[in-house]
């Protein structure tokens, strides 16, 4: 490798290092400005779903038809507040899981988690218009660096959502091979080509065009993959692309 681009991995992982600390910042922030006031709405959404079953109960077997439609539309609304509270106290579980920036020191944790949280905050890109397909196998925890893995995942995923032009798929897949954990992550995309290939991994390679792609996001990727003790491999076709990322089960 050469001085300029040592210089500029080292550079690369700096900014990233940066990029992280923030989002840990913003993280917490968001998450207790979110949580708080949802549980007061969880709470009393829990109330108002009591008190209408309770009302049905003083009410007898035959209430006045408005009141029952009336009741009906409230026990709607308890129905769909539900939903939509779990939904986004999810999507805040999600943000904090993805970050993980508490966990400086490798832990022994599910890879699934990880990948199953940048899914859904990846949901805005992918609905309607990509198809998730997962395979996951009976795998072991591994130890690792959670919040690292997690950013290669959102890398290659992002990668793998832009590749999509129009509709398509995603498979992620897992299975264990001997003392390793093996991840793929393939697309129907347009894929890579042929002489792009051996470079895809190098600090500034990107296809992306001017003030697109830095060309940081799949070196860096292949960095944190390799401080794992583990390979980052690539196939590609005009069918589409799968990166496959292999993980010791102990660092």
């Amino acid at each position: 490798m050469s001085k300029r681009n040592r210089e500029q991995e080292l550079m690369s992982q700096l900014i990233q290092s940066e990029k992280m600390a923030a989002l840990g910042l913003l993280v917490a922030g968001v998450a207790h400005e979110i949580n708080t006031p949802m549980g007061a709405i969880h709470s009393n959404n829990d109330i108002m779903t009591r008190a209408v079953a309770k009302i049905r109960k003083l009410l007898g077997p035959a209430p006045d038809k408005e009141i029952s439609r009336l009741l009906d539309i409230l026990g709607e609304i308890c129905r769909n507040n539900e939903i939509a509270t779990d939904r986004i106290m999810k999507t805040v579980r999600s943000l904090k899981n993805f970050a993980r920036l508490d966990e400086a020191e490798r832990k022994t944790v599910n890879i699934h988690e990880g990948i199953e949280s940048t899914l859904t905050l990846l949901q805005h890109q992918l609905r309607n218009r990509i198809r998730i397909v997962k395979q996951f196998g009976d795998i072991p925890e591994i130890e690792c660096l959670p919040n690292q893995l997690n950013q290669v995942f959102m890398n290659v995923l992002v990668n793998a959502a832009q590749a999509i032009q129009d509709r398509g798929e995603i498979r992620v897949k897992t299975w264990t091979a001997g003392d390793a954990v093996k991840i793929s992550i393939s697309d129907t995309g347009i894929g890579i080509p042929t002489e792009h290939l051996s470079k895809i991994f190098d600090p500034g390679f990107t296809t992306k065009g001017v003030g697109l792609g830095t060309g940081l996001g799949l070196s860096l990727c292949y960095k944190i993959v390799q401080d794992h003790h583990g390979t980052i491999e690539v196939e590609s076709s005009n069918q589409g692309t799968t990166f496959t990322i292999t993980l010791p089960l102990e660092a």
